[in-house]
């Protein structure tokens, strides 16, 4: 029996503007039918503030949104910089109203502060920006940096299976702050491959540990948002029921009444 559990389960499931191999409007008219909430992935700076009204969902789809940043962003160049050179991404998709911004951190704390500052100062809330840990930046490194800099936390469970990271799952910031999961398998039912690479596969293919894993940020943790990270349609509905039937079993092994 699960101690201390969250019984709620009251996330939005959701799922990449990248299921389909469509625009990002085809596809979140599509994905509307299966899930709540759709992150817009822009992950191509150039590519997508390139984007028209086309290739952007239309207001009326019910969906809830958020987006998630490029990942090439000239860190190089200082976090103001890269602040106003993607400026132009949150502004073609202000009218969506996204709830955050997933952000993989820079490796120098000070360029995500001086980012932080500019996004602040042209009126947006720091509080929206979430940090993914990422190959490079385990769940407790961002969770510190998250906290130093007064953002929140993407928790990215392939990731943390890959390259073998701990969760800080003593640190009683990790709760407050872990506001969105990305979950998937990052190997195939074969395992892991030679080195530290991996794939995004549907969640079929967790190993009963990383199966363990994903229980406890189910049960622990109160995110606001559990996005099903895998980019074809089959194996998103494969890692929706398997979310389904994760979230059903930690129910059932929760103490009755206990929502601590």
């Amino acid at each position: 029996m699960i101690q201390n559990c969250n019984t709620s389960f009251s996330w939005h499931t959701a799922a990449p503007s990248c299921v389909f191999p469509e625009t990002a409007a085809i596809n979140c008219r599509r994905l509307a039918r299966s899930v709540a909430e759709v992150g817009l992935y822009l992950l191509e700076l150039h590519a997508c503030l390139a984007y028209g009204p086309d290739d952007l969902p239309r207001k009326d789809y019910g969906l809830a949104y958020h987006l998630h940043l490029p990942l090439d962003l000239p860190w190089r160049l200082g976090g103001e910089t890269v602040f106003y050179a993607m400026e132009g991404l949150l502004e073609k998709t202000a009218y969506l109203h996204p709830w955050a911004f997933v952000l993989h951190p820079p490796e120098r704390p000070d360029d995500l502060h001086a980012f932080l500052g500019a996004l602040a100062a042209s009126g947006r809330d720091p509080q929206a920006v979430l940090l993914e840990n990422t190959d490079t930046a385990s769940p407790a490194d961002v969770l510190a940096l998250a906290d130093a800099a007064g953002c929140g936390v993407c928790l990215d469970l392939g990731h943390l299976l890959a390259m073998g990271h701990a969760l800080p799952t003593d640190d009683p910031r990790l709760a407050p702050a872990a506001r969105m999961l990305h979950v998937y398998s990052p190997f195939g039912v074969e395992g892991p491959p030679p080195g530290r690479s991996h794939s995004h596969r549907t969640l079929s293919c967790l190993s009963p540990e990383g199966r363990e894993v994903l229980m406890w940020m189910l049960t622990r943790l109160r995110p606001r948002t559990v996005v099903a990270e895998v980019f074809t349609p089959v194996h998103l509905l494969e890692s929706l029921a398997v979310l389904d039937a994760v979230a059903g079993e930690a129910a059932r092994n929760c103490p009755a009444g206990d929502g601590a």
